[in-house]
């Protein structure tokens, strides 16, 4: 059965159906919001699949069907528990019948990439980064990124398509032969909604205007640098008082490199960081801001950071994976070493220290930036370009 052909029993319906799948509602929320929003704006029929949490209920409110996963377990491999989600996941599709199955993250992109097949419904993978178990150094990780090496090959010789954020992960997947050339697409990133997330959503700094407050925006992980932020703040506070550091994200206890809460509470009572908590709208604190930070060890793309620039604030992030693409040194924010508070707190310094001037016309080439390179509008062309190619008979 050729690729069409899996999807021929779909073309006799009105609005096509197409079903995304993620690890969290948080993510389809968060990053898939406007992609989701164009399809069914366009006349498809978009259904969504994820673990059950505080923004599935958003997702409906928006207007969308949302179906709970039960069996993904995010926290490490057990070979169960993946068996399970891969038959839970068989039988949504099988009684759905989408058109095309679109997965994010690694054990959807696996499991659900076998469970679409089983069903004999097509589908597409997003890589949103390489996950810890690619990053990370030891024995563990290096057996488990052997045995995801091979589920990758096998899924992704299955999938239709595979998306990447950035072109490293592309790279890496097409020369270790995990992927066919001709079978990978490359977006940046998730895109973000420039009208949406515009100069124009702000208002006057207000009660911040004698402040300098620089923003990271994340989930509370070690691995987005947050420890390494702290450490700057320690050093650039006793000089620079009018210096704020904001923490904005959940805290994500699920996650092995979360950060606890007693040590965010001690940041704060030693006075080098306030944490506001999880926010549904982040364009306050953007617009409160004058610098969107990100010392990442490793991204899939850093959206915070877009979202930041679409708003026309600079950006100070990481010479890393992920990270580095979403600056010009200099132009737009600065670069800094993976792990080098010192090297941070000098950059932090060195935009204090900026004419005001050069703030401004940081920001605006921010917003430039932004709209040339990471408008949402550039990958949902390219989402449009994969689904066209595998439902020609349903168009």
């Amino acid at each position: 059965m050729g690729k069409g052909d899996a999807l021929i029993k779909n073309r006799d319906r009105k609005y096509p159906r197409l079903l995304f799948v993620a690890n969290t509602a948080f993510f389809i929320y968060n990053y898939l919001l406007g992609v989701i929003k164009t399809f069914r704006a366009e006349g498809f029929e978009v259904i969504l699949a994820a673990p059950q949490d505080e923004y599935s209920l958003m997702l409906e409110a928006e207007g969308f069907r949302y179906i709970p996963i039960k069996e993904l377990d995010r926290k490490g491999a057990n070979a169960l528990r993946d068996m399970k989600l891969m038959l839970e996941l068989y039988k949504i599709y099988k009684t759905e019948k989408p058109a095309l199955v679109l997965h994010y993250t690694i054990k959807l992109n696996v499991y659900g990439t076998f469970a679409a097949k089983l069903a004999k419904t097509g589908s597409v993978c997003t890589v949103t980064g390489l996950g810890w178990l690619f990053t990370e150094k030891s024995i563990k990780t290096l057996i488990g990124s052997f045995l995801y090496k091979i589920l990758y090959k096998i899924a992704f010789s299955i999938a239709l398509s595979v998306v990447f954020q950035n072109r490293y992960d592309q790279e890496f997947f097409i020369n270790n032969r995990l992927v066919r050339k001709d079978k990978a697409f490359l977006t940046p990133g998730p895109g973000v909604d420039t009208d949406y997330f515009s100069p124009e959503c702000c208002q006057d700094k207000g009660q911040y205007q004698d402040k300098c407050i620089f923003l990271l925006l994340a989930r509370m992980l070690w691995d987005k640098g947050i420890g390494e932020l702290a450490e700057a703040a320690r050093t650039v506070k006793p000089n620079y008082p009018h210096a704020e550091f904001w923490l904005v994200g959940p805290m994500d206890k699920e996650n092995r490199a979360a950060i606890s809460e007693s040590t965010i509470k001690k940041w704060e009572e030693e006075g080098i960081t306030k944490y506001l908590g999880k926010v549904n709208d982040v364009r306050p604190f953007l617009c409160g801001c004058d610098v969107a930070v990100l010392p990442s060890y490793r991204e899939g793309t850093a959206s915070s950071l877009i979202e930041a620039m679409a708003v026309g604030k600079p950006v100070i992030t990481t010479d890393a994976v992920g990270c580095r693409d979403v600056v010009e040194d200099g132009k737009n924010g600065f670069l800094v070493p993976v792990k080098d508070d010192k090297t941070l707190a000098d950059a932090i310094i060195k935009y204090i220290l900026l004419p005001q001037e050069e703030k401004i016309e940081m920001g605006k080439y921010s917003r430039e930036k932004a709209l040339r390179e990471f408008d949402k509008r550039i990958v949902i062309d390219t989402y449009r370009k994969i689904i066209n190619n595998v439902t020609e008979c349903i168009q």
